[in-house]
């Protein structure tokens, strides 16, 4: 079975693995991005210290 061939070359050499980088890469900064907003810094009092069990 041949191939078919094209008969003009493509308008945008490389279209694909761009959409799929700049695809892959919004993915990463979303990612990030989301994380670094939902997470919550709070400065919380020290905690007392453990008193052992001593006998």
């Amino acid at each position: 079975m041949s191939r078919r061939r094209r008969l003009s070359p493509p308008w945008l050499p490389g279209f694909w693995p761009m959409v799929a980088f700049l695809l892959l890469l919004g993915s990463v900064v979303g990612f990030y991005y989301g994380l670094a907003k939902l997470t919550d810094f709070k400065k919380l009092p020290p905690e007392p210290p453990v008193k052992s069990a001593e006998k």
